[in-house]
């Protein structure tokens, strides 16, 4: 009664004390329901997230681990004598002939340093299932030597493969396939709004901002936890909210599109282009050809990967990114090159870009952490880590509470 006395003293004459029991009442029962709302999407959702989260941070660093990994397969010694590559005709060749029989390739990856092999993807039919199999093959550069190869991805089933790779569809689909993609989206969209709630459970009260924004000190350890929850929950959330939308759209990229087209067009990301096929001789273009209309219309920057043809009528499909592009690992910068005339049937460079193109182009490397080079890395490591502090703290408080309500419930039984 006397916190109501308090709260009329303060509230202007025209305001009835029935009135302001009322307001207070009815903000009590508003902040019960988020607090609900929280706090199921919490339990639930966010138990996934923290497995997105640490998978997140592992794949930060997803190359390097890689490469620490799989050294043997991956990584070659420079040779002294000539540091040159041998001509990427012979090194493709050199990978077609290692090539299972029932095996078609797809595309050749260049390495990102000198010291890495090149990767040769191919498809093979899966022995156990009624759809493909993504395989990779190391080639030495210096050398032409096939270094091994290795399953890359088998989307249907998705506990094969290399541990990184493992580790990249638990991240998007739980090793789960398009199934699982689907519910990853789904949880991200229930993750966003258990972020807003807590926003809006901790949004203080008037004059009560320094308290929202710090950790006290000396407190008990039943505070210490709600401090902790809240404050890492408000500082981490700009981050968190970025990273669950931009993987949102990463999981539905269409919808995704159609979202930012509505302000600005985008590019159609994987556009279908065919060759010509001549009367005469059907020989395709070799891929010395190809690199050499490449570097003549886009002489600067590093070759990612030069697709081949699919069937007769395929083309040449080539990324190379600008030096100073954002994406480097899956570059907007690409020619598709007719196979049997070497014609550039369409081109893509960054000057014809669209803003929607642009904000595009920045997701994905933002969400890796890749766009401020080591140093983005780690704040994706780092905030891969935080799902993981929120849901303890959450859960800790939770019990808290739990157990607060049982003794006031034992308390105010009355004995028999």
């Amino acid at each position: 009664m006397r916190w109501v006395a308090k709260q009329q003293a303060t509230q202007p004459s025209s305001s009835p004390p029935g009135k302001i029991i009322t307001m207070n009442l009815t903000l009590k029962s508003r902040r019960k329901f988020w607090l609900k709302v929280h706090l199921y999407l919490g339990l639930f959702a966010g138990a996934v997230f923290v497995l997105i989260g640490l998978t997140g941070s592992l794949l930060a660093f997803e190359f390097p681990l890689d490469e620490w990994l799989n050294p043997r397969l991956m990584t070659v010694s420079i040779d002294k004598e000539n540091k040159s590559y041998l001509p990427l005709d012979a090194i493709v060749a050199s990978g077609l002939k290692a090539l299972p029989a029932d095996s078609k390739a797809g595309a050749i990856g260049f390495p990102r340093h000198p010291g890495l092999a090149f990767e040769l993807w191919f498809e093979q039919p899966s022995p156990k299932a009624d759809h493909s199999e993504n395989h990779q093959l190391f080639i030495n550069p210096y050398s032409g030597e096939v270094t091994g190869q290795r399953l890359k991805v088998d989307f249907e089933r998705g506990w094969r493969g290399p541990l990184i790779d493992v580790v990249l569809r638990l991240h998007y689909s739980l090793a789960m396939g398009s199934t699982g993609m689907t519910t990853v989206g789904f949880i991200g969209l229930a993750l966003l709004f258990s972020m807003l709630t807590g926003l809006i459970l901790w949004w203080p009260s008037p004059g009560k901002l320094k308290k929202a924004l710090t950790i006290k000190c000396n407190a008990s350890p039943e505070r210490l936890n709600f401090d902790l929850h809240k404050t890492f929950g408000f500082y981490t959330s700009v981050i968190l909210l970025f990273l669950i939308l931009s993987g949102v759209y990463l999981i539905f990229p269409e919808y995704g599109r159609g979202l930012v087209g509505v302000f600005s067009s985008v590019t159609e990301p994987f556009p279908v282009y065919r060759s010509v096929a001549p009367k005469g001789n059907k020989t395709p273009i070799s891929l010395a050809e190809v690199k050499a209309i490449t570097d003549a219309r886009f002489p600067d920057g590093e070759y990612r990967f030069i697709g081949f043809p699919e069937d007769e009528l395929g083309v040449y499909h080539v990324g190379k990114p600008a030096n100073d592009e954002i994406n480097q690992r899956s570059p907007y910068r690409r020619l598709w090159i007719d196979q049997y005339s070497g014609k550039i049937i369409h081109e893509r460079e960054r000057g014809s870009r669209t803003a929607g193109d642009i904000f595009v182009e920045w997701l994905y490397p933002l969400h890796t952490g890749e766009a401020f080079g080591f140093t983005g890395q780690l704040i994706i490591l780092i905030s891969g880590l935080v799902p993981l502090m929120l849901y303890m703290t959450g859960v800790i408080r939770w019990q808290q509470k739990r157990r607060a309500r049982k003794i006031r419930e034992k308390a105010i039984t009355p004995a028999r």
